[in-house]
């Protein structure tokens, strides 16, 4: 692939192709047993990437997969245009699949089967009882297509599998032509067309899919995507901001006017991200949504009013895609047709003229902003469209100007009521596919860092307090067995052990693995740690400086990424030239170094305990058992003779490439060439590769120390990453958020974000109005402890945010494994003429996980109270606030002891007044 597959889609992939091979290896010994598999993505999950990763290692097998032999794909669809689409979309991701490989069928197509190791693809319009391909005999033809699908099936049942795109129409109850030819290819008939072995479905609602599948007697197996992972992995926009006028009609064109205004204000916000960031240019489209029959004077006045707002657009620059398909009459212009397909990739295409919904499939993530001329009952074709234009451009999240992790929706012919509806619809996802958890945006207020905190408002800086003047009550970190990145002594590393590094193995003994207490019973988050990591202060020494210094942490996702394709990853990064530059150029061999000398040290280790030479012996040689038998009498000599027989090169061939299964990113073979000084060396040193790897204790010890070195490394070279482009730090990200444990980082405060204006007015907010005014909702305890705190003379805060890169998180332990948890409310003081930033968490004790949250927080504590003034939680008991100052040694120790549940005890018997 060229493609670097996020941690929810190397999943997917694994697990369907699992099920592919699982269902093939199936029919070939039962005929009987047919199968479906089930891909169920939401929008924007990128499901041609999943699916080209799959089919891609089917054909050709990789690191962890043999692969299918002489497996054929049929993707077969209802669309000609999406199968083009598919077809470009595999080809550009696929470093193995090229246009040979990738066959569209066409009318003049004639095969007696369809080949191996090829993906073709079909419109089922070219199988109507009509249509050329559907007949033999006819005009020199000598087979029909459904002749060359039944003969595939026939002679190579094995590996021929039918893909459905977008399956939840294609086995409609409606017994509708397309419904009759997707049928018969995947059931075939009562005559000479059999069924097909293995069915792949994909859909962002298969259900109707599954159930038909069952129904046929199939066995099915499905894999869902689930939306979070796909909103955590920055490939969907945050917010979606509708705007309406409460149902006045009058106002079609000055909304149209104000859409043009947004566009241009998406234009601008663009050029300044790509231009600072060095990423591609991103031109955003105005998508101008009109009623089923526009007149051409109608389309020829909001032509006008587009042109006329915005002067750096001509007609050319405007599109559409009516049923019509040619070039239609707007006045004194003319709108040319583009095929859905084609807009993304059509730079000088900035405005979309549409009328009911875009064609299924289209993916346009440069659409920033939609009118709608239609009315209030016409609201599915406005989401249809909208759910369409919730990628994101770049495909990953803008930290510093969150206006780009929008999109606007400007409705002129809606009421509030049919608003509101629409926002309902896209917060909880439909039956359509739309990404469920959106925020829907109503009256927006846009919110930049306030003016009235820049260094030149608040005259003092922060300055690091000289170490005789730390607080008391702030020690500093202990060894206390926890998580938290601190050095231990006999804890090996790239730096301190010198036989970690250059060509030659040492005698390295593998680190432990901090435990994972989602999969031990009784185990503590804590156990085990890395080294400390320390967090440097980036950008101005200020409010903003302060905040962006301060630690945080990654939550490892459900999802995980092994530890050695994580450190191959991020050694690959570390060697890649930015600007010229390596940030690390032998940090691929080093990464191989460190995992090889983990491979020879178990080597060595069952070599001294004589275990070696009898997996050796195993490997090498392969043992045959002979029973003699007389035909028609019972048989004098019943005992079975043994003779050992040397394996030959293709055995060992075999048992290779289940070696680099196990060994994989090329140490099998790296490990090979380590041990064999000469070409004469080779096959012993393939024996002595699979005999060490065929051990049960090497997997989790190589992932240990691959997990350990990325963990460093990210710590070692922090400083470097910092200073790269947006897009190459979100690479390093990728690897940091894919991790199995929490990693030491910083949040990232934002520039720009738009929220709703809702709830009481305050002032000092990080972010603001250009007034310097913030507006938010609170709980009652709260704002009773955000007044407290603003009382005494706080200089700013920040609501901390309930996740991602601009909040600051702790890792605790819940009863589900690691979870993260957000203190609500950060706080900055001017203490001793410095700025000292406090985190106060105003704490709801009847929640469940409302203790194991304060234990997090007292471990977090321990490692970095002396970067804060204060560490506190604030809680409501018996109607007085209570208060636990973590950074007191007392009582952090009294909360990590405390056994029980009710988190309103520990307040009471360890808190004082607030």
């Amino acid at each position: 692939m060229k493609y670097e597959l996020f941690d929810y889609q190397e999943a997917a992939k694994a697990t369907l192709l699992r099920s592919l091979l699982t269902m093939a290896k199936a029919y070939e010994e039962d005929v009987e047993e047919r199968g479906a598999v089930v891909l169920a993505a939401p929008t924007g999950a990128g499901k041609t990437v999943i699916a080209t990763a799959v089919i891609e290692s089917a054909l050709d097998g990789d690191e962890t997969t043999p692969g299918i032999e002489n497996s054929t794909f049929l993707w077969v669809t209802d669309d000609p245009s999406l199968n083009k689409q598919t077809l470009n979309k595999m080809m550009a991701a696929s470093s193995g699949l090229n246009l040979n490989r990738l066959i569209a069928i066409e009318n003049d197509f004639q095969q007696e089967t369809l080949d191996a190791g090829r993906v073709y693809f079909l419109n089922i319009q070219k199988l109507g009882s009509s249509a050329h391909l559907s007949k033999s005999g006819v005009d020199g033809r000598k087979y029909s297509l459904w002749d060359t699908i039944a003969n595939t099936i026939r002679d190579r049942p094995y590996g021929f599998v039918v893909v459905v795109d977008e399956a939840h129409r294609g086995l409609s109850t409606a017994k509708d032509t397309r419904d009759t030819i997707v049928s018969r290819i995947i059931g075939g008939n009562a005559g000479d067309q059999p069924e097909v072995p293995v069915v792949w479905g994909i859909s962002a609602v298969p259900r109707r899919f599954r159930e038909a599948m069952a129904q046929r007697g199939r066995t099915v197996k499905s894999h869902t995507v689930a939306i979070e992972d796909v909103r955590a992995s920055g490939l969907l926009k945050d917010q979606i901001i509708l705007g309406h006028t409460k149902g006045i009609h009058a106002a079609e064109s000055t909304l149209l006017r104000h859409a043009v205004e947004k566009i241009r204000e998406y234009e601008a916000r663009w050029a300044a991200y790509c231009r600072e960031n060095g990423d591609p240019r991103v031109d955003p489209i105005l998508v101008v949504q009109v009623e089923d029959k526009p007149s051409p004077k109608s389309l020829g006045e909001l032509v006008g009013t587009v042109l006329e707002e915005w002067p750096g657009i001509s007609p050319r620059n405007i599109v559409h895609t009516f049923a019509s398909h040619a070039a239609e009459p707007a006045g004194a212009h003319k709108v040319e047709y583009c095929p859905p397909e084609d807009i993304q990739d059509r730079q000088d295409v900035r405005v979309v003229l549409c009328k009911t919904a875009i064609t299924t499939g289209w993916d346009c993530p440069r659409a920033e902003v939609l009118v709608s001329m239609r009315v209030a009952n016409d609201a599915d074709l406005i989401t249809q469209i909208m759910g369409r234009m919730v990628r994101t451009p770049l495909a990953r999240r803008i930290l510093t100007d969150e206006t780009l992790n929008t999109v606007h929706c400007i409705l002129p012919k809606f009421d509030e009521r049919a608003v509101e509806l629409i926002a309902k619809q896209f917060e909880r996802g439909d039956d359509g596919g739309l990404a469920g958890g959106t925020k829907v945006v109503l009256k927006p207020m846009q919110l930049t860092r306030n003016p009235l905190l820049h260094p030149s408002a608040d005259d003092a800086a922060r300055e690091p307090e000289p170490a005789d003047q730390v607080e008391e009550e702030s020690n500093p970190p202990k060894d206390n067995g926890t998580f938290w990145l601190e050095q231990q002594a006999d804890q090996p590393g790239p730096d301190n052990d010198p036989s970690l590094s250059g060509d030659k193995v040492g005698n390295l003994v593998p680190n432990q693995r901090p435990r994972n207490p989602a999969n031990e019973e009784g185990a503590s988050l804590f156990d085990g740690s890395l080294p400390t990591q320390h967090v440097t202060a980036q950008g101005e020494q200020s409010v903003f400086g302060l905040l962006e210094s301060l630690p945080s942490y990654t939550i490892p996702r459900r999802i995980r990424r092994s530890g050695v394709s994580r450190l191959s990853a991020l050694a690959a990064l570390l060697a890649e030239k930015h600007d010229g530059k390596a940030i690390e150029a032998t940090a691929i061999s080093q990464a191989r170094n460190e995992l090889l000398a983990v491979i020879d040290t178990r080597r060595m280790n069952l070599e001294t305990k004589g275990e070696l030479a009898e997996r050796l012996d195993t490997v090498a040689k392969t043992r045959l058992y002979e029973r003699a038998v007389t035909y028609g009498s019972p048989t004098e000599d019943p005992q079975q003779r043994q003779t050992t027989i040397e394996l030959d090169v293709r055995g060992i061939q075999i048992l290779m490439d289940k070696a680099k299964r196990l060994l994989p990113e090329g140490l099998a073979t790296a490990f090979v060439d380590r041990l064999a000084a000469t070409d004469d060396d080779v096959t012993d040193a393939m024996i002595t590769t699979i005999a060490v790897a065929q051990d049960p204790e090497l997997p989790s010890q190589i992932e240990d120390r691959a997990s350990y070195i990325c963990a460093q490394w990210l710590q070692k070279y922090s400083s470097a990453i910092t200073r790269l482009s947006a897009a190459d730090q979100e690479k390093f990200d990728r690897i940091r958020r894919e991790s199995d444990r929490p990693l030491l980082t910083t949040l990232s405060l934002s520039t720009s974000r738009t929220e709703d204006a809702e709830g009481s007015e305050w002032e000092r907010h990080v972010l603001s109005d250009a007034a310097g005014k913030f507006k938010a909702r609170f709980f009652d305890w709260e704002e009773h402890v955000l007044r407290e705190e603003l009382r005494h003379d706080a200089v700013a805060w920040y609501r901390n945010p309930p996740g991602g890169r601009h909040s600051l998180q702790i890792p605790y332990v819940g009863i589900d494994g690691i979870r993260g948890m957000t203190p609500d409310f950060i706080f900055i003081h001017k203490v001793q003429g410095s700025l000292r930033a406090s985190l106060i968490d105003p704490h709801g004790t009847y929640l469940a996980d409302a203790v194991p949250k304060l234990k997090g927080l007292t471990d977090y504590a321990d490692m970095h109270g002396t970067e804060f003034h204060r560490i506190q939680s604030i809680a409501k008991v018996d109607g007085k606030y209570r208060m636990l100052n973590h950074q007191d040694p007392a009582t952090r120790e009294a909360v990590r002891e405390y056994e029980g549940i009710d988190a309103g005890e520990v307040f009471r018997m360890y808190g004082t007044d607030y």
